[in-house]
């Protein structure tokens, strides 16, 4: 029974560590840990727990293409694919539930000093007053699916960018409307410039795909003049192979980020091609002009898959300037935080317990093997990857060890599995803390200059955007440490929440850590020298953290209050607006839940007012989307989007009236009631509902459309922004114009069946 048991564990052991890449026994590893940008190491990557962990931290960059070439061929034989970022930064085409009808979640999850997204200076003939899109820190520009300049509005609906002079209100009219083959993600405006990008889904009809098929998907960057609002022009039109990341807009310059897979094989370029008006990016200068010779980055440990992050300089004034970027050969999911200096990247690196129980079986197992078989080992793993994979190496490695336990007595079993489960129990105390680590990278930029400059590393795993800033030199981050479920603890270790301040170099000099164990955080927000930071499992407790000695972070005082914040936005400098869901004592999600918080006594913060939208089911793109959520303090005006659950409430169509229906009309379970945009007056006392803006007419179904992994319809209000004293929400159906002060219906514009002003779509093929 125990021969069996020891067999069967080392097939188990051998099969799991081979998907992973890694080797199962002792090579040389690197003598010295280099810094960053230097020559690559020239011995085999890390092979020890202790080697892997450190391996993910330490950066290098190689030489050349012919260095970047070699180190590929020695890595995974097989191409790897699939869509990347968690919660943090998500992909686009990753395949998620289906929402229900009108259901407003699932919005892009990318995400300081308080930026409230308004503008006080048109330079168009506009409105004096306009609202902005909702960024996290000033200066720093997120893309988004509308942007206005105070005169006009720019739109993605679908496949289409509407250009609508929108001011005045009462005479908005559709000026031109670009319909792409391909539909686009997001845009920015900068002055007479518009950038529009998304995946580009009609890449392969190219000549440049005819002559350079590649296996992976390309992201279109466009850039059109319109300087003539009614008759854009296209004046740059680039293609980056891979899948939209995240960008910020500083100044005139986008730095754009995509990811691509790795799918090399043999004589391929290996780094991700960039096309511009049809003709591919040189990598070499020697010709002149139009190249780009990226630095590439990498970690000197085995990757599972080898995931190419390209970080590009565009400029969108001057259409003739080359490109600038660096790549970085990365394993794992990404988040970004972007100060107006530097781009901070950050990823959590893991080691398996497969890959601990390995280590051990190295270390136990190993040394007992016939010298032979110890020689028969080493030469497998010596022969090159792309002769014999890492599965195909580990399936012959794994018929020497199972001869070896067949030959060993029960007896001789028993005692071995014991001594590998107390190594292995050891090993695990050993390196616990190392187990789950958010590393940081810095790359300063400035105009199209982008230079690494230095790594960090912290305990724990960064929920979004929000959970990062940059202030006085100093980078703040706040992480989850996640619940351990492993074998080798007699008791797991509850989840528990930590923040740390490192300085210019990345170095920690101050930490708070194991807040609210058996919780994780929900939402984070930075204001001057202080951190404010929900965390949830039943009640939600909201921390008030002083930052104004980075040495000595200090929690001044916490708020428990049933339910949770999912986003917090500053009101003033003492005042906070948290939006997330209510829930009962057992942490049960209820309807939407809007709290207003005074922090003016940071040892004592309350909850001021609270406001509850719906029943359980109900939902917001705000939620997960901070560009959804609209603020100013100055007009006392939020405006979020809403989709309403309330139970035995529905007003979907439902003639002609049958049984069943009726049925359902009594049901006493929550039903869709409104989906739309709810509009609040808030200010320092709370918030007052003044109405709901509805796009559904009445709660009736529309078209489907499938936007950034979820199912939503065309009436689903996704965005809303101001201009002087009107409020206008946006859905692929319509754009509505109400008068903020009593939401009287000023003008809507229902573009599905809108026409440009000369009539004619301006068409462009990507």
């Amino acid at each position: 029974m125990k021969k069996t048991t020891l067999k069967t564990t080392i097939i188990i052991l051998i099969f799991a560590f081979a998907l992973s890449g890694c080797s199962l026994f002792p090579k040389k590893p690197p003598t010295t840990v280099a810094p960053p940008t230097t020559k690559p190491p020239t011995t085999k990557p890390a092979q020890t727990i202790e080697e892997q962990l450190a391996g993910q931290s330490q950066i290098y960059k190689f030489t050349d293409l012919d260095e970047l070439k070699e180190f590929l061929e020695q890595g995974p034989a097989t191409p790897s694919y699939g869509y990347g970022f968690g919660r943090g930064m998500m992909m686009e085409e990753m395949a998620m539930p289906s929402a229900a009808p009108g259901l407003d979640i699932g919005a892009e999850f990318i995400s300081n000093e308080i930026a409230l997204g308004s503008k006080s200076v048109s330079g168009l003939g506009g409105a004096q007053d306009y609202s902005t899109t909702n960024v996290q820190v000033e200066g720093v520009d997120e893309a988004d699916i509308i942007k206005t300049d105070g005169k006009y509005i720019y739109a993605v609906s679908q496949k289409n960018l509407f250009i609508v002079e929108a001011y005045p209100a009462d005479q908005a009219k559709v000026l031109a409307k670009i319909a792409f083959e391909s539909r686009p993600q997001d845009i920015y405006i900068n002055g007479n410039s518009l950038i529009v990008f998304g995946y580009d889904d009609v890449f392969y009809r190219t000549e440049v795909y005819k002559i350079i098929p590649r296996r992976t998907n390309f992201t279109f960057f466009k850039v059109f003049d319109i300087s003539d609002r009614t008759n854009p022009k296209q004046v740059r039109d680039l293609d980056f192979e891979g899948n939209y990341s995240n960008s910020r807009m500083i100044g005139d310059y986008v730095y754009f980020v995509t990811q691509n897979y790795n799918y090399y094989w043999d004589d391929e370029m290996p780094i991700p091609l960039i096309v511009e008006n049809g003709e591919t990016v040189a990598n070499s200068c020697a010709g002149g002009a139009g190249c780009l010779i990226p630095d590439i980055y990498y970690f000197n440990f085995p990757y599972q898959s080898y995931n190419f992050v390209s970080v590009n300089a565009i400029s969108v004034k001057d259409h003739k300037k080359a490109i600038t970027g660096d790549i970085y050969l990365l394993s794992g999911n990404q988040n970004m935080y972007v100060s107006q200096s530097n781009i901070y990247i950050t990823y959590t690196k893991y080691i398996s317990e497969y890959q601990l129980m390995m280590e051990v079986m190295k270390e136990v197992v190993y040394p007992k093997l016939l010298v032979k078989d110890q020689e028969k080992i080493a030469k497998i793993e010596a022969v090159d990857n792309f002769i014999l994979s890492p599965e195909e190496k580990m399936q012959k490695i794994s018929y020497i060890l199972e001869r070896y336990a067949s030959s060993l007595t029960d007896e001789e079993n028993e005692k071995l599995e014991e001594e590998v489960q107390k190594a292995m129990k050891q090993k695990y105390q050993d390196i616990s803390k190392e187990l789950e680590k958010t590393v940081i990278h810095k790359i300063a930029i400035s105009n199209d200059k982008l230079e690494y400059k230095t790594f960090g590393e912290v305990t724990g795993q960064v929920l979004n955007q929000f959970s990062m800033d940059e202030n006085n030199g100093y980078f703040r981050i706040a992480t989850t440490k996640n619940r351990t479920w492993s074998q080798f603890e007699d008791n797991n270790q509850e989840s528990y929440n930590n923040l740390y301040v490192l300085d210019e170099n990345l170095k920690q000099v101050g930490a708070v850590e194991r807040l609210a164990e058996g919780e994780q955080i929900y939402s984070v927000r930075f204001m001057q020298n202080r951190a404010y930071m929900v965390t949830f499992r039943q009640m939600d407790p909201l921390f008030v953290i002083d930052l104004s000695n980075p040495a000595k972070p200090k929690v001044l005082g916490k708020l428990k209050i049933p339910g949770y914040s999912d986003y917090l936005h500053p009101y003033d400098d003492t005042t906070l607006i948290g939006f997330g869901k209510d829930a009962d004592e057992s942490g049960r999600a209820k309807g939407l839940k809007l709290s207003l918080f005074d922090v003016s006594n940071v040892s004592d913060p309350k909850e001021i007012d609270t406001y509850i939208i719906g029943d359980a089911g109900s939902d917001s793109i705000a939620l997960h989307d901070h560009k959804a959520f609209l603020f100013s303090r100055e007009k006392s005006l939020l405006v979020i989007p809403v989709s309403i659950q309330e139970s035995g409430v529905s007003i979907i169509e439902l003639e002609p009236l049958t049984e069943f229906r009726e049925e359902v009309l009594s049901s006493r379970y929550p039903r869709l009631s409104f989906s739309g945009a709810a509009v609040f007056k808030v200010d320092k006392t709370g918030f007052e509902l003044k109405g709901k803006i509805d796009h559904s007419d009445g709660g009736k179904v529309s078209q489907q459309d499938y936007w950034r992994g979820y199912n939503y319809y065309d009436n689903t209000v996704k965005r809303s922004l101001y201009i002087d004293d009107v409020l206008y929400t946006f859905s692929n159906q319509y754009l509505k114009m109400n008068k903020i002060e009593d939401l009287e219906l000023v003008k809507n514009l229902e573009l599905k069946k809108e026409k440009s002003g000369s009539g004619d779509d301006f068409e462009v093929i990507n």
